[in-house]
């Protein structure tokens, strides 16, 4: 989140910008979203030309009663900003933002003369960017003025928090939990470019998914290199022996030159340390990640090229369940679990991202990526567990190269619907130990994006949902088609063995 702050003389003069057409035509949608106990204004819907005035009037309201006239402006003015392809923030959450900061940065308290302030929100801009506009004035309503020594510090304080407790992508520099720290340049680049979202969070989503994949290390190389990504080795000091890093860049056209981010520049979750303990590492693992690393390419494909059957879809429906019954007895306290139960969601939701959704990421990616923030521990915390729910693991896999049928779906319906159970389990053991906005988090994207893609799942067609794809013939039985919440258990009970197919 990026906040910009300017200081004007006329609220009148400023409402009427932000409530019109803006510079060019990209204000949408022109709403009051908040405001503080010195103003009052009605929320969520578009204001006459009489209104707009009334309201910058009621802004200016105090400095024209007291004269005060501060050096630079009596308004005070802040725009905050997502970078494009970030969690969508509904109008609630950003009333909640609105108001902490107006608290955070002095403008009323419990034992404060309130200051009037309006949040005026447009939707989203032409360029993909979520933005909020904060008018708010610098004399309060007893004549006093708002202290804002120092408010750019405490603003990027602010936004830090924001990022942390409502799930977003994080600005680079800041202490955050572990995900990408995005630079200004990043973020102007995606909106000048009109990408879909930064470069860094398609590579981490790339990254995340074949280190949840993979057996071993060299398996992680060739599913990085698989995916179109590019990637090379950190040698130790002085040698070609052991690899102790990593770098990944995505490939470019047009002749531009690659921009390379080490592991921990993507996450710090994603370093290769981090990722070595949910490897096997033998030495045979060792020597052969060793090989894997310095080859130009792949040349010998492993089991990640491997195309699964069609009816792994309906094993990986009961895997999933089977983990949310394992998390059912997991204690909320258990970091290291529930985490490690994060990380492998993400890694299947960003499998099928990748898969389905291509270069335009939508309800897929947004919940890996969200899952993926919940997997973060902060620093001192132990690591994510190993085999927190190793089923997610082979999930992973499956969604990543098994086969298409006409009936896949119809498995892929019965999958989201288990997936969502697995994020409202994730989401409560969060509520449990207190942690609201990330288990709000988890519970918007299960309500939405989950809803979504069940809706698609069950009205449109495989050729619609995979084009391209080359399409078996449906395979499902009769009693999976009539029985869909019971299938995994009913599977299980003709004795079904759970070692077969690709994601073991």
């Amino acid at each position: 989140m990026i906040g910009k702050i300017s200081k004007g003389a006329s609220a009148r003069g400023l409402m009427r910008y932000l409530f019109g057409p803006g510079k060019a035509n990209e204000h949408r949608d022109q709403r009051v979203i908040a405001s503080g106990v010195a103003l009052w204004a009605e929320e969520g819907r578009t204001l006459s030309a009489q209104e707009i005035n009334d309201l910058g009037a009621s802004l200016d309201a105090a400095n024209d009663s007291y004269g005060k006239n501060p050096t630079g402006g009596h308004i005070w003015h802040v725009s905050l900003s997502l970078p494009p392809g970030d969690r969508t923030l509904i109008d609630e959450e950003w009333a909640e933002i609105a108001t902490s900061l107006m608290v955070t940065l002095g403008f009323e308290g419990e034992t404060l003369a309130p200051a009037a302030w309006v949040a005026v929100g447009h939707g989203t801009s032409a360029q993909g960017n979520q933005h909020l506009h904060i008018a708010a004035s610098l004399v309060r309503l007893d004549g006093s003025r708002v202290d804002v020594w120092q408010d750019r510090k405490a603003l990027s304080r602010a936004c830090a928090e924001f990022e942390k407790d409502y799930g977003l992508s994080v600005v680079e520099g800041r202490d955050g939990k572990g995900m990408p720290g995005l630079s200004r340049a990043e973020l102007e680049r995606t909106a000048r470019e009109h990408l879909a979202e930064p470069p860094r969070i398609t590579l981490a989503r790339l990254v995340r998914e074949a280190s949840v994949a993979s057996k071993d290390e060299a398996e992680f190389v060739r599913r990085l290199r698989g995916s179109g990504a590019l990637v090379r080795p950190r040698f130790e000091t002085g040698g070609q022996e052991a690899v102790v890093g990593y770098s990944a860049a995505l490939r470019t056209t047009g002749g531009a030159a690659p921009i390379w981010f080490g592991g921990g520049k993507l996450a710090k979750d994603l370093t290769l340390p981090h990722l070595r303990q949910f490897w096997e590492v033998s030495k045979d693992d060792q020597r052969a990640a060793v090989a894997e690393w310095s080859a130009a390419k792949s040349s010998a494909p492993g089991r990640e090229a491997l195309r699964g059957h069609p009816d792994d879809w309906r094993r990986a429906v009961a895997a999933v369940e089977r983990s949310v019954e394992r998390l059912r007895a997991v204690p909320v306290s258990d970091l290291p679990a529930w985490r490690g139960a994060a990380r492998e969601a993400a890694g299947v939701f960003a499998a099928w991202s990748k898969r389905l959704e291509g270069n335009g990421p939508g309800p897929l990616a947004a919940t890996a990526d969200v899952l993926a923030r919940s997997a973060q521990n902060r620093p001192g915390e132990p690591a994510p567990e190993r085999e927190a729910v190793r089923d997610l693991r082979g999930v992973t896999a499956i969604v990543a190269q098994s086969q298409l049928s006409t009936d896949s779906p119809m498995a892929w319906a019965m999958l989201i619907n288990q997936l969502g159970r697995t994020l409202r389990a994730i989401a409560d053991a969060h509520a449990a130990r207190g942690e609201s906005h990330t288990a709000k988090v988890l519970v918007d994207t299960l309500s939405a994006e989950i809803a979504t893609l069940h809706d698609r799942f069950e009205t449109k067609s495989i050729q619609e949902l995979a084009p391209g794809e080359r399409v078996h013939e449906g395979r499902f039985d009769a009693a999976m088609r009539e029985n869909v919440p019971h299938q995994a258990k009913h599977h299980r009970g003709r004795g079904q063995s759970p070692g077969r197919g690709i994601g073991r």
